[in-house]
């Protein structure tokens, strides 16, 4: 074999041998979803001058137009819910019962709490929510842990027109709402926190 033949078939190698490298593999990027079954909503209300704190939950939540994404703020934003006042608990029947008829049962319309998840990337973000016909975004913040994302807002019933909710509610607790001082106040202040552990794969 001459030499001229010798570098053919060594450059043939070579190319054999470089073609049949194997690519490397792509590195799987892990996609965050919404387990709706996994979200608590937890509420808390203020009475007194000292603003003792009155906590509940609702216990049922319906999520909608969900989807995927690599981080879990992205698997969030967009997301929409409807939380029934009828699931609305406090571990307290007659105040359950209170705030179902006598609070929002004064708004207008108010069977549900409906709204979407705006979400930034920052730890920022608002909740466009939909109570007493009145249409308001409720800024919020949130932190996330691996698969745990929560989330804590302030909602000001002024903003929602609910002044006349909150005196009826007021009016039937005058007595319970009263603090050492011999004063009865209801705040317009509510505390909303949310808890979503996501599924990943």
């Amino acid at each position: 074999m001459n030499v001229k033949n010798i570098s053919s078939l060594a450059i043939l190698v070579l190319l054999l041998t470089v073609s049949c490298k194997k690519e490397p593999a792509k590195k799987e990027v892990a996609q965050f979803s919404i387990e709706p079954e996994t979200i608590t909503v937890n509420w808390t209300g203020y009475k007194t001058t000292d603003k003792v704190a009155v906590k509940g939950e609702f216990k049922e939540i319906t999520v909608s137009n969900m989807k995927s994404d690599t981080t879990a703020y992205g698997a969030l934003n967009g997301a929409k819910f409807d939380i029934p006042v009828s699931s609305l608990f406090s571990n307290d029947e007659i105040r359950d019962g209170k705030l179902k008829e006598l609070f929002f049962g004064v708004m207008n319309a108010t069977n549900s709490l409906t709204g979407t998840l705006d979400i930034n990337a920052d730890g920022t973000g608002d909740i466009d929510l939909l109570m007493n016909g009145v249409q308001r975004k409720v800024p919020i913040t949130y932190v996330t842990n691996d698969q745990l994302v929560e989330i804590e807002g302030i909602l000001h019933l002024e903003d929602f027109e609910a002044q006349n909710a909150l005196e009826s509610l007021a009016k039937a607790c005058f007595d319970l709402h009263k603090g050492a001082d011999g004063v009865s106040k209801t705040w317009s202040e509510v505390k909303v926190e949310a808890k979503v552990y996501l599924k990943k794969k």
